[in-house]
Parts: C-alpha cells; structure tokens; sequence
C-alpha cells in the first residue's frame, strides 16, 4: 500500500479524517472500533450523507474538486510514438507545416465551427447564469456553439405566461432573451450558434416554439431521459 493511499481518506474537502493513518483503499482503518472519536469519510456518509457529496457548501459554484485516488496508473505513464511521414492537405515545406496554417475548422448539421468544440447545457442553475456571460462571449468570439438548458425558462421569476391552455404557456422571459442577446451581441453569424434544449417541462412550456418565433432560434436540442 503506498504512502498516498494511506491518507486519501483524510480530505479537507469534506471535513474526514481518519483515526489511525494507515486506511484501508474502502475508507474504513485496518481495525473500526464502536467507539471512535473520529468521522471518517464512511462514517461521515452514513450519518451526514449529503455533505460529503459534495464540497464544503460555502464554496459549491465557486471551486473546482479534485480526485486524490490512486489507480495504480495515469496519463503520464504513458508517451505517444508516432512516425512523422510526409504532409498531407498542405505542401511538403517547414515554413508552410506551421499551426497558424492548420485548418480545424468544422461542420455539423448546418453549423459551421471555428473549432471542434460545442460548450455543453448550461441551466437553470445559479452557477451556469453567474458564468454565462464570459462563456458566452468567449463561444461567439471563438466561432464555437454554446447551449441554453434545461428549465430556463420556468426558474426565471420574471418570466410571463398565458394559462388559456392545459398548461401554461411562454409569451416572455427575460433571462432566456438576455442569453441569447449575450452571445450574438459578439457573434459573427456565420460560425458556431446558439443552441436551446427543452425538458419535459420546457416542452409543456411551449419554449421551443417561443425561441424559435421570437427569438429567431435556429438549433434546438431535445433531453431524453
């Protein structure tokens, strides 16, 4: 056992320590006494479970968490041999075989990238409003898509609704026009765009039809599951 995974379940991260140092890879110490003093990540779990799944709540949004597991193996353990053969889309001269002259540049559907990248959907959630802004305006910049998700529309407390219908309707929401505005204020209008996913509730919503009408919405994108 090495030293590192004798101390991968003390984490600072959820507040667990263990009662002696050499812990066993479950999280449990080589001998778990009744009456221990201490919370271990596993005792921690079964008393106070939803603290431990995820950071200290005071920094959830605003941290990132690393994994301190030991697979025995990583990335680094590995190097890529390849051979250098020649040069294809491109004219056999070290001058021209430079990065600016790599095209990768790409299409999908009717979308054209300046990048293979599309920035998943980000929703309803505080964190993904709080750092919409430089995503956006990074995507429209870069010539790649970013997506509106799930349920932005029913979260938004200034949206408005007509209830003439089994459900109620969307005829305006502020934070749904505001994305949008963010991203094409930047965009070029030619590479990357603005997608929007629905859920079941969007879908009873009627948000589809409402971005796509009033605010020219070209790509949607429909969650299963």
């Amino acid at each position: 056992m090495t030293k590192f995974r004798m101390y991968s379940h003390r984490s600072s991260m959820i507040g667990a320590r263990t009662r002696v140092q050499d812990s066993c890879e479950s999280g449990l110490c080589p001998i778990c006494i009744a009456d221990c003093p201490v919370f271990c990540e596993v005792s921690k779990s079964a008393l106070r479970g939803c603290e431990v799944l995820y950071p200290m709540r005071e920094y959830y949004g605003i941290s990132t968490a690393g994994s301190p597991k030991d697979y025995g193996f990583s990335y680094k353990d590995f190097q890529i041999q390849f051979e250098v053969r020649g040069a294809q889309g491109i004219e056999l001269n070290e001058d021209k075989t430079i990065f600016p002259n790599a095209d990768i540049t790409t299409k999908w559907g009717n979308i054209k990238q300046k990048l293979p990248i599309v920035i998943a959907g980000l929703g309803s959630t505080y964190v993904a409003k709080r750092n919409w802004d430089g995503l956006a305006m990074g995507a429209a910049l870069a010539g790649v898509s970013i997506t509106v998700g799930e349920n932005v529309v029913g979260m938004d407390p200034n949206a408005k609704f007509t209830n003439h219908l089994k459900y109620l309707r969307v005829i305006d929401t502020e934070d749904m026009k505001y994305r949008v505005k963010t991203y094409r204020e930047f965009w070029d209008g030619e590479y990357g765009d603005i997608i929007v996913q629905k859920n079941v509730e969007d879908t009873r919503l009627g948000v589809f039809k409402y971005v796509m009408s009033r605010l020219d919405i070209n790509s949607v994108e429909m969650k299963f599951g």
